[in-house]
């Protein structure tokens, strides 16, 4: 089930209560704070600093959360950053676009004549000017913000004979003029406009009617006045002047309105205030395959919403998602409540089969007039396959012809792994008369390796042998040569056969 959220009324400001949650001084003498708009992180403002010059501007930047981009606290609200280094003309609004993150300020009347009909791009991360366009000579821009619907902008602009709005495209070129439109009163002026949804607001001047302040609803489909709404900000009894000069969308159904205030010392601020109107969110719930899961809906701000799921038979709730986290089923088994909502929410589940227990045998009782010896099951060895048999006879005999040298090393091996495998097979089914072979395997190997040592201390032995023995016939040859001197040739020869055969001897030894 699916829905759209949105205002619960077509007329969301009628009624609507303001807070006061913020108050910054004007930095210019002849200053206002003429726009502003809300980016991901921060509330963006421009000051312009001289309405009469083209001094360079205040772009100032405060905190939108009570954390910055990087998760940090920080105070809701507050400065987080201030830049005074470009004209943005009289800068009476502005517009955040997301998807190219960067903001449109629409110039309006400035002393600069090429300013007129000029918006400016802004660096909503450095607060710097990035460029000037001009959009027409024949009109002035009050208002602009950002259509999600379109990629482009809506405008309002002043002509001879009265105002009116247009539709621009992502490149700034108009798709839909609305003419000039037939405003009944306060005539006096506008300031910035908000796009939320279908409906867009702004602030007409009236400060100097003394009629107080109001805020108008249009609607963007009907291209009509829906509403003109008195606001009361409630303000302090030492503010003598006041002007609401912009307002912004923070969260859904949650704007922020900048007002220029006047306070009975002299004092210049600007002032923040915040209202939540009566918002519908939605929580959507997904069709599951083998249960069912109860509809969502719109709900109000603040209010709550259980959802309930119920598997078919023979089956049961495996996954439960809410807003994309996976939460444990045993803690949510039928149903899930969203309490104090204040967005939109998602819920899905999932059902799996309940898994079918397989059947224990059950043993066969044994009848009491027959012998216990006669029921005894035969030992496991007498069962199992031939080619997995062994028997200590078998490894002991193996064990005793490969000490005598007449089988194989390689033979060996395969048979102790073959004789090891059968014998762990059988440790596996508990079956006693197995369970010591893992030691007697061990004593065999160690029984192998003192053998294989044996065998290598014989040979050093024989080879101490042979060399002491080529020693003596070396010594004796050298003897029988110095006495017989006569037979020098044939000795000299078996001597030098001798010596050879020495030191291959030697070198064979180690």
């Amino acid at each position: 089930m699916l829905c759209q959220a949105g205002f619960a009324s077509s007329t969301p400001f009628t009624g609507a209560s303001w807070e006061l949650v913020g108050e910054y001084p004007i930095l210019g003498s002849n200053g206002a704070v003429q726009s502003v708009c809300a980016t991901e992180d921060y509330i963006i403002c421009i000051e312009n600093f001289n309405d009469l010059t083209t001094e360079p501007d205040v772009v100032s930047a405060y905190y939108k959360n009570d954390t910055d981009a990087d998760g940090n606290p920080v105070t809701q609200y507050s400065l987080a950053h201030q830049v005074r280094d470009a004209d943005f003309a009289h800068a009476n609004g502005m517009a955040y676009n997301p998807v190219t993150h960067e903001i449109l300020v629409s110039g309006y009347s400035s002393p600069d004549a090429s300013n007129y009909g000029c918006i400016f791009r802004l660096d909503p991360d450095t607060l710097e000017q990035k460029e000037r366009i001009q959009l027409s000579t024949s009109y002035n821009i009050l208002g602009i913000d950002y259509l999600p619907s379109t990629g482009g902008y809506l405008i309002q602009t002043d002509a001879d004979g009265g105002y009116g709005f247009k539709l621009l495209d992502a490149s700034l070129q108009v798709v839909d003029d609305w003419g000039t439109y037939p405003f009944d009163f306060y005539m006096e002026n506008f300031q910035d406009l908000c796009v939320s949804g279908d409906l867009f607001f702004l602030f007409p001047l009236t400060m100097h009617l003394g009629i107080g302040n109001f805020i108008q609803t249009y609607s963007l489909s009907q291209k009509t006045l829906l509403a003109d709404d008195t606001v009361d900000f409630g303000f302090s009894d030492d503010i003598t002047i006041n002007e609401p000069e912009g307002l912004c969308e923070t969260n859904p159904g949650e704007f922020i309105a900048i007002v220029n205030v006047t306070k009975a010392d002299g004092g210049r601020y600007v002032q923040f205030y915040r209202t939540r109107v009566p918002y519908l969110f939605t929580v959507s719930t997904s069709a599951a395959e083998h249960g069912s899961v109860s509809e969502g809906g719109e709900v109000s701000r603040g209010e709550e919403k259980t959802v309930s799921y119920t598997a078919d038979e023979g089956f049961r709730l495996a996954k439960l998602s809410v807003d994309g986290l996976y939460l444990p089923v045993t803690e949510y088994p039928d149903s899930y409540t969203f309490s104090d909502i204040q967005k939109d929410h998602t819920l899905a589940v999932t059902f799996e089969p309940v898994p079918t227990a397989t059947p224990t045998p059950t043993a066969t009782a044994t009848p009491t007039e027959t012998p216990a010896i006669t029921q005894t099951p035969e030992p496991a060895i007498s069962k199992a396959p031939a080619s997995s048999t062994v028997s200590f006879s078998s490894v002991a005999s193996h064990f005793a012809a490969f000490w005598k040298g007449t089988v194989h090393a390689a033979s060996w091996f395969r048979h102790l792994a073959s004789a090891g495998a059968s014998l762990f097979a059988r440790i596996r089914k508990a079956d006693p008369v197995f369970l010591a072979m893992p030691f007697v395997l061990l004593v065999l190997i160690l029984l192998f390796v003192l053998r294989l040592r044996y065998v290598r201390r014989i040979r050093r032995e024989r080879s101490r042998k042979a060399l002491e023995h080529g020693r003596r016939t070396y010594e004796e040859l050298v003897r029988e040569f110095t006495e017989d001197p006569k037979d020098e040739e044939v000795s000299i020869d078996e001597l030098l056969l001798t010596i050879d055969e020495l030191q291959k001897e030697e070198q064979k030894n180690t």
